[in-house]
């Protein structure tokens, strides 16, 4: 777990905090990492988060965790703002308006761009410590992660997707197209999905 700014109070055990969670993961990485050399990969992958975790803390997030080329972040915990639910999405737009510098740098290198998809999903989670008592890691657990992983792996490329819960949580701030439910994981029943379109048309 990573945060740029802040104080940050240790606290044994886990709390129950309302988090939104974003997951990112770059679409045909697996192909891309298998037909370069792996300095070459490397480097892309390195740039890649250099200015994805920039867009993070500016909207204040905090970095969970890389998994291999897909990044986990949670805006309310441990920091807590009131519209943390916004702050993920207004990074979520930030970071796939980001991919069009980055990929500019690739065409001049005859790499392949890079595209990724964005989960969001809003909801209360066990935060905490977890680990050894050599080796504790700052992470949230709980559905709620789960979910917003899901809606990462659902999104197209360049696609952001967002839970219900988190939609209601936006108002009228943003442009959501509500598309078919869908039936993930560890649901009994479909969930309400909305693709992020962008900040909401002002009248």
């Amino acid at each position: 777990m990573y945060k740029r700014q802040g104080h940050l109070e240790v606290k044994k055990g886990g709390e129950l905090r309302e988090t939104t969670i974003l997951f990112a993961d770059i679409r045909g990485f697996t192909t891309m990492s298998e037909s370069y050399e792996p300095q070459i990969v490397v480097d892309a992958l390195n740039e890649y988060f250099e200015r994805m975790v920039e867009i993070v803390f500016r909207y204040e997030g905090t970095l969970d965790k890389f998994i291999g080329d897909e990044m986990m972040v949670l805006f309310g915990s441990p920091v807590t703002h009131s519209d943390d639910p916004s702050r993920a999405v207004r990074a979520a737009l930030e970071m796939q308006a980001a991919l069009g510098a980055i990929n500019e740098r690739h065409a001049a290198r005859e790499l392949p761009p890079f595209e990724i998809g964005i989960g969001i999903n809003t909801g209360e989670v066990v935060a905490g410590y977890i680990g050894s008592s050599q080796a504790l890691e700052y992470t949230v657990i709980g559905d709620p992660v789960n979910t917003g992983s899901r809606l990462c792996s659902l999104a197209k490329p360049g696609q952001t997707l967002v839970s219900e819960g988190t939609a209601e949580k936006l108002g009228n701030a943003f442009a959501l197209n509500e598309l078919p439910p869908e039936k993930v994981k560890g649901k009994a029943q479909p969930i309400r999905v909305f693709e992020l379109l962008g900040p909401a048309a002002r009248t």
